[in-house]
């Protein structure tokens, strides 16, 4: 019955680590061929993430000009190469951040820009963690000194984990900014309102497709808004407990393709 109803869906959005992505940041290579059929069906592909455009396009390279993505946790939104939002933090707002951060033991920052992302810290497990997301990366001597970019957020990489650690320094923030938990070392401030639930909805204003006609797939607290701007919302085994309760339906976990099996089904029921 519900495979019946999925004939509904024409959006589908996925995050990428931890959901879409295995443990080794790997795309299951049968995701190509599933693309090819989703467009025959009239069905777009979104891929939602906290990584950078620039590395969102390697990764789906093939078909990266026909797939619209949510990059750097809903701060930018594009369709191919076509941009459809910059959600970026003035400078001024973000200078005090960056110096309140830099006081947390075990932080390191990434300053994410629309054209390149800018570290500072040089400890070579972060400079890896941070080039693994940030394929455009520059190593500066000051964060503060950065210019010429806008500034899409500031993602913090914690040693110490960041829901125990960065996220209990950084929380009163909320009111005035996005703050969100993205993994297990990660966490992200961005400008208020810059979410992958409103960029998920200013896809589907663009596209003309409603909130029951799209299905999205998620694991961390990041995806919690994207959660709420869907029909068919699926939590892949992995999840972690606030996303598995949030979401209509459960996924295999990503080390078992949970979001291949699923589109799989989906594609079943519109031959």
């Amino acid at each position: 019955m519900l495979w019946a109803v999925m004939d509904s869906v024409r959006l589908i959005a996925s995050d990428m680590d931890g959901t879409l992505l295995n443990r080794r940041g790997e795309l299951e290579p049968d995701f190509f061929t599933i693309f090819e059929q989703l467009e025959k069906h009239g069905i777009r592909f979104a891929a939602a993430s906290g990584r950078q455009y620039d590395g969102l396009r390697k990764t789906f390279s093939p078909v990266a000009d026909r797939m619209l993505f949510i990059a750097e946790n809903g701060a930018y939104v594009a369709d191919g190469r076509d941009e459809w939002l910059v959600a970026d933090m003035e400078r001024e707002t973000a200078a005090p951040l960056i110096v309140q951060i830099r006081d947390i033991e075990g932080a390191c920052i990434v300053l994410a820009g629309r054209d390149s992302a800018y570290i500072e810290d040089s400890r070579p497990e972060f400079v890896r963690e941070a080039r693994r997301y940030y394929t455009r990366c520059e190593q500066v001597d000051d964060l503060l000194s950065v210019q010429g970019d806008r500034l899409l957020k500031i993602a913090v990489y914690d040693f110490q984990g960041a829901v125990n650690n960065s996220y209990p320094h950084l929380r009163h923030l909320a009111d005035r900014f996005q703050v969100a938990v993205s993994g297990e070392r990660w966490m992200d401030i961005s400008r208020k309102g810059a979410n992958k639930g409103n960029a998920l909805e200013l896809i589907q204003r663009r596209l003309g497709i409603s909130a029951v006609e799209t299905m999205v797939f998620g694991d961390q607290m990041n995806d919690a808004e994207m959660m709420r701007q869907a029909g068919f919302s699926y939590a892949v085994a992995n999840a972690v407990p606030e996303i598995r309760k949030m979401a209509a339906f459960t996924a295999p976990s990503n080390e078992d393709n949970g979001v291949i099996h699923v589109l799989r089904k989906v594609l079943a029921g519109r031959n």
